[in-house]
Formats: structure tokens, sequence, C-alpha cells
């Protein structure tokens, strides 16, 4: 897809689909768009500054369709392993997650 900037140049860019290594920074940078938007290009730090907002969005509509499912479904394998580990130490908030975990979610 073409990254547009503000200065009215673009780039053309790969989306990724994140190998299971790198969901862990996912998780990470998850309330850090430009962060992730910049995992999600595999481009170093500082890269998205100057996209333009609408470019900026629709790289991380195109991250979160990609690895949505496999962020989720590798999320609650974690919170699962957690729970043996240490019941209760992941929350309400993991208590959900593990409660949403179905075939088709």
């Amino acid at each position: 897809m073409a990254a547009v900037f503000v200065d009215g140049t673009s780039e053309t860019i790969k989306v990724r689909q994140l190998p299971i290594r790198l969901l862990p920074h996912y998780l990470a940078a998850i309330d850090d768009e430009p962060k992730l938007v910049e995992l999600l290009c595999d481009k170093p730090s500082g890269w998205s500054d100057n996209l333009r907002l609408d470019s900026h969005a629709a790289i991380l509509a195109a991250g979160e369709e990609l690895n949505s499912e496999s962020f989720f479904a590798w999320l609650r394998r974690r919170v699962s392993r957690q729970e043996r580990l240490a019941p209760g130490s992941s929350g309400e908030l993991g208590k959900a997650l593990l409660a949403s975990a179905s075939p088709t979610s």
C-alpha cells in the first residue's frame, strides 16, 4: 500500500502479518499508535511521525485486519498459561478474554 506523508510524498510499503515472536511487541505497542505503525511496517522509530493522518489510520486498519485473529489467539494462550501458573493473576480482563474464547471469535 502507499504511505502518504504530510509533505505530499509517498512510499510503497508492506503492512505485515507479524510472526508469533513479535506479538509481545504488538501487545507492548497497542496503546502507542506511532510505534505500532512502525512495527507493522518494519520501519525505524520516528518514521510514522510525518505520515498523513489518513495514511496512519489506513496502515493501522490493515495491520489489525492482518493480525487480530492471531494476536488474540496468542493472547488467550498467554493468559491461560498465566492462570494455570497463578490462578486469578490475570484479573477481570483476563477472565473476560478467556470467556470470550470460542472457535469463531
